[in-house]
């Protein structure tokens, strides 16, 4: 008992120390993480797959007082974008940096901004499959690099139609007539929603020489946004090779 008691007031004494020595530490060498607001923006939330995307990375001061960031190297700045969970790129991939330490002022409320691109294509210089993709950005200060917001991007497949509006009534049928062809292969048409809530539905699909017509039945009043993918029908979900986009009005 005599022994904890002891063991208790040397904790007691060691402590106030270790909470300076803590505080001094990140006074010196860090940077509060609450101190700086890092976010990303593409410039288009949707390009052709096999084009360049272009993402604008902000660092921004939240406090009412100057902030110093420091850098250890020349590197200011990164960029990595993730299909699913796996990493497919990483902008500072293949480079090397000179070891520049230095040290870059903000004041409040102050910004500094950067653009970094990406070239959707493969290891074989192929576009990147169609789907959606995510990327973040990183302000690489010392001693632990601060990374954005999570923002979202659609590579497209290379033939994009406009979005057609198509005004019916309720429970009264409607088409939309598409090719079945293209070229000399045969293509399959599957739709994706945007928005729906039960609104319609598919009633019936069928294929003449040269068309697919697909039927909907309005079953509630609103509207409705759906996207129609071509493919071809040895290919997998992630290669189309068009998208035709509707906005349905249902009165």
């Amino acid at each position: 008992m005599k022994n904890q008691h002891i063991l208790t007031v040397i904790l007691m004494l060691l402590l106030p120390a270790c909470v300076l020595t803590a505080e001094s530490y990140r006074k010196w060498e860090f940077v509060n993480p609450a101190d700086l607001k890092v976010t990303i923006t593409p410039d288009k939330p949707e390009i052709v797959a096999g084009s360049i995307a272009t993402f604008t990375i902000t660092v921004r001061n939240r406090t009412n007082h100057t902030v110093k960031i420091h850098y250890p190297t020349g590197q200011q700045w990164d960029l990595a974008t993730y299909h699913g969970n796996t990493q497919i790129y990483r902008w500072s991939q293949g480079y090397t940096w000179a070891d520049a330490p230095h040290t870059i002022p903000l004041k409040a409320g102050e910004a500094r901004s950067e653009q970094l691109t990406w070239l959707t294509v493969d290891r074989n210089n192929l576009p990147l499959p169609h789907g959606v993709y995510t990327a973040h950005g990183m302000v690489m200060i010392a001693p632990r690099h601060l990374v954005s917001n999570d923002c979202k991007i659609r590579l497209l497949p290379p033939e994009v139609k406009p979005t057609k509006i198509i005004e019916t009534r309720l429970n009264q049928h409607f088409d939309i007539e598409l090719p079945r062809y293209s070229g000399k292969h045969e293509i399959d048409w599957k739709i994706d929603y945007a928005y729906n809530d039960n609104r319609i539905s598919v009633f019936s699909v069928n294929r003449s020489a040269d068309k697919t017509v697909i039927t909907f039945l309005p079953k509630r009043v609103g509207h409705v946004e759906f996207d129609l993918y071509a493919y071809h029908e040895t290919q997998d979900a992630t290669k189309s090779i068009e998208r035709r986009s509707f906005r349905i009005e249902v009165k």
